[in-house]
């Protein structure tokens, strides 16, 4: 059948519509294909750099989510690193896999990297590195930042004080470092406050991860006489082992889910919070290099369980409403285990000798040694 004029026309018009929309599709899926790619190596990137993996629960995982959350936000790409040794030559040659990535800032999760980071800070003038410390070194290379733990330490202390049937409450850390006898200053002042008579006994790990000695450190601590502890280590293995033995606990690494059966609370804490803190404010180039945020700033907080009693409540939430109106945690007269007066009544320990100087432990803190 012969097609008139009017008919052929409207065939050319359907035909030249689809090649044309088959045209428009190709170019875009193009833009998206290359330019895209294009577009998406040309955002700053971040890298992060981990000596666990990225999904071991604890900070590992915590950082790692918080950071990612926090570049997707200011569309950063993120590069993570994780498994690093501290100690050989592993940093360094990661350091030079993110550069040659376009890496502009990297943040270091474990505060074991200190060592060798202010030799490879020389080394790569044009990256901002961010160490986990606020303390340990301080260098006009890097910034340094951390999250004040102590100010929720002093809150769990009330809370394990209180509960404790005993008057023995147990802390696991892994060394006698700066933070760690922050906090576990901090913690033991907080029991002190309920329960003057209660002893607070420590067992260092050694390790920020080990599953052996955390094992066998609350294992001591429970025949020692503690009924509830807490602890300071990266992963969250202490808290399951604790319950695993009966013990009360106050996790250190909170991750929004309903509490478990014997834990009392759990310390949480915003790393996207605290990171997105860090890149905005680095944008500004601030004079200041240490970034040390807390409950003022909104980034932790004390998660309690919904089966405390009214009266432990109520000690916990009054002492956090303390803190947000002012209240020095290290205030008032303080005497360390040898008897020394660390702090005069009416005073308050600066923050730089909270960052720096902290190198006594409060009296009625008691190491215990593996037997």
């Amino acid at each position: 059948m012969k097609l008139n004029s009017h008919e052929r026309l409207r065939r050319r018009f359907i035909a030249f519509a689809l090649l044309q929309a088959a045209l428009i599709c190709l170019a875009i899926f193009l833009s998206i294909n290359y330019f895209g790619s294009a577009i998406w190596e040309r955002r700053d990137a971040i890298g992060l750099i981990l000596a666990s993996s990225r999904e071991a629960p604890g900070w590992p995982r915590d950082m790692a989510q918080g950071l990612q959350r926090t570049c997707d936000e200011h569309g950063y790409n993120l590069y993570i690193e994780d498994g690093v040794k501290s100690d050989d030559s592993s940093l360094d040659q990661i350091t030079e896999k993110l550069v040659k990535k376009g890496v502009k800032k990297i943040f270091l999760a474990n505060p074991g990297y200190q060592q060798n980071l202010e030799m490879i800070a020389r080394k790569y003038p044009q990256v901002d590195f961010y160490a986990n410390s606020v303390g340990e070194t301080v260098s006009n290379r890097m910034y340094n930042y951390s999250v004040r733990y102590y100010e929720v330490r002093y809150l769990a202390g009330i809370l394990a004080g209180i509960h404790s049937q005993t008057g023995i409450v147990g802390y696991m850390a892994p060394f006698p470092a700066l933070e760690t006898r922050r906090d576990l200053n901090a913690f033991a002042l907080g029991v002190q406050k309920v329960r003057p008579d209660a002893r607070i006994l420590v067992q260092w790990t050694g390790q920020w991860i080990s599953t052996d000695k955390e094992n066998k450190a609350l294992y001591l601590l429970k025949h020692a006489g503690a009924d509830v502890i807490t602890y300071f280590a990266a992963s969250q293995h202490p808290a399951q082992e604790a319950a695993a033995l009966g013990l009360d606990y106050i996790d250190f690494h909170g991750s929004g889910r309903t509490l478990p059966p014997h834990c009392l609370g759990a310390i949480e804490t915003d790393w996207q919070a605290v990171y997105g803190k860090l890149l905005h404010t680095s944008v500004k180039r601030s004079a200041s290099r240490v970034y040390w945020q807390g409950i003022l700033d909104q980034v932790i907080t004390l998660r309690l369980s919904p089966d405390l009693t009214p009266q432990e409540e109520a000690l916990v939430l009054r002492a956090r409403q303390e803190l947000l109106m002012g209240y020095p945690v290290f205030s008032g007269k303080i005497y360390d285990k040898d008897g020394n007066i660390r702090c005069q009544e009416g005073t308050v320990i600066a923050n730089n000798s909270l960052r720096e100087k902290m190198d006594w432990l409060v009296k009625g803190v008691e190491i215990i040694e593996a037997r």
